[in-house]
C-alpha cells in the first residue's frame, strides 16, 4: 500500500521532493506525457505500517498526465503479504487516475480515486488474527477502493483519503462495515538549496498523518517520517528517512495480541503466531534510491 499514491507514492515515497515540487503543475491544455519511476528501498512503510517485515522492496510505476490536468497511474511493489494481512499475496499493484488544477503558482488542488489491488491474496485485514470481540474479515483477494481530495500550497500539501469498500478487506466489531475509515496526510518540503548554495540539490521532508478505522477505533494511529533527500542527477533521488507509527502493537500476550501485532508467516488457525512478530509500526530508518524518466 504505497503513497505513491498519487501526492505521495508514498508511498509514498522515495521520490516525494520531486512529487511535491511538481504538485502545482497542471500540463498545458494539449499536452499529454509519460514518465515512469523505479525506486530501490531498504523497506517498504505504508502510511507508516511495515509492509515488507524489515525486508527490502523493489517499486516501481508510470504516469500519464492527459489534456486540462487528468491523469492515470500505475505503482507497485513487492509487500509480504502473509505478514502484512494479504495472506499469499506478495505484490501490491495500485492503479489511479484524478485531476488536479492550479489555482496560481503556488496553490493547487487534486482529486482522485486510488485502487489497491494484491493479485493472489486469499484474506486479510492488516492486523492481526481476527476474532468476533476485535474484528473480521472479507472473503477473497484483498483490496480496497479509496477517493481523496488534496490541496497544496506551495510546498506544503493536505491530502485526505476515504475508503469506499471495507479497509483492505476488514470488518469491523461485529462484521460491521469499514468503509468511511480514512488517512489524513500532511506533507512538506524545503530545498536547502534556499538556505545555502552549498546545499543545492539537497532538501528535507517531513510528514504526520493520522489513520481511523470505521467500526474498529482500536485501530487508529498517527505517523510521521522526517527525511534527507538529494538530488543525484539525471532524474536519480536518493532519500534517508525515519518513519514511525503510534501503533498498538504489542505481541507479549499471544492470546490477544494488539492490532499491529504482525507476524512474519502470518496466522495459525489456531491464533497463535507462525514465527517471528514485531510491532509493525516500530520506529526504523528507510533508505531509497529511484529514478524518474
Amino acid at each position: 500500500m504505497t503513497f505513491k499514491k498519487t501526492l505521495v507514492a508514498a508511498s509514498l515515497a522515495a521520490l516525494s521532493m520531486a512529487a511535491m515540487s511538481e504538485e502545482a503543475a497542471v500540463p498545458a491544455a494539449d499536452d499529454i506525457a509519460v514518465t515512469a519511476n523505479v525506486t530501490l528501498a531498504s523497506s517498504y512503510r505504508f502510511r507508516g505500517i511495515d509492509q515488507t517485515f524489515n525486508q527490502p522492496a523493489i517499486q516501481g510505476g508510470f504516469d500519464v498526465t492527459l489534456p486540462k490536468g487528468f491523469y492515470v497511474g500505475n505503482w507497485n511493489s513487492n509487500v509480504n503479504g502473509n505478514a502484512a494481512g494479504m495472506p499469499q499475496g506478495n505484490i501490491e499493484v495500485d492503479l489511479y487516475g484524478g485531476w488536479k488544477f492550479a489555482v496560481n503558482e503556488d496553490i493547487g488542488t487534486d482529486i482522485g480515486v486510488m485502487q489497491y489491488l494484491y493479485p493472489g491474496s486469499k484474506w486479510g485485514g492488516g492486523l492481526e488474527q481476527p476474532t468476533t470481540s476485535t474484528f473480521g474479515v472479507k472473503q477473497g483477494m484483498v483490496n480496497n477502493t479509496e477517493i481523496y481530495l488534496g490541496g497544496n500550497w506551495k510546498t506544503v500539501s493536505l491530502k485526505q483519503s476515504f475508503a469506499v469498500t471495507d479497509y483492505f478487506n476488514a470488518k469491523g466489531i461485529n462484521a460491521s462495515s469499514t468503509a468511511g475509515s480514512g488517512y489524513t496526510d500532511l506533507t512538506a518540503t524545503y530545498d536547502l538549496g534556499g538556505f545555502d548554495n552549498a546545499l543545492a540539490g539537497w532538501g528535507v521532508v517531513g510528514h504526520a498523518g493520522y489513520f481511523y478505522m470505521k467500526n474498529y477505533s482500536a485501530a487508529n494511529y498517527a505517523d510521521w517520517k522526517l527525511g534527507i533527500t538529494k538530488d543525484i542527477g539525471s532524474g536519480w533521488l536518493a532519500t534517508v528517512s525515519y518513519i514511525q507509527a503510534a501503533t498498538s502493537g504489542n505481541c507479549s500476550n499471544t492470546s490477544s495480541p494488539q492490532p499491529y501485532c504482525f507476524a512474519k508467516n502470518g496466522w495459525n488457525a489456531d491464533g497463535t503466531a507462525n514465527g517471528s512478530t514485531q510491532n509493525a509500526g516500530h520506529a526504523t530508518a528507510v533508505v531509497t534510491i529511484g529514478r524518474t524518466f
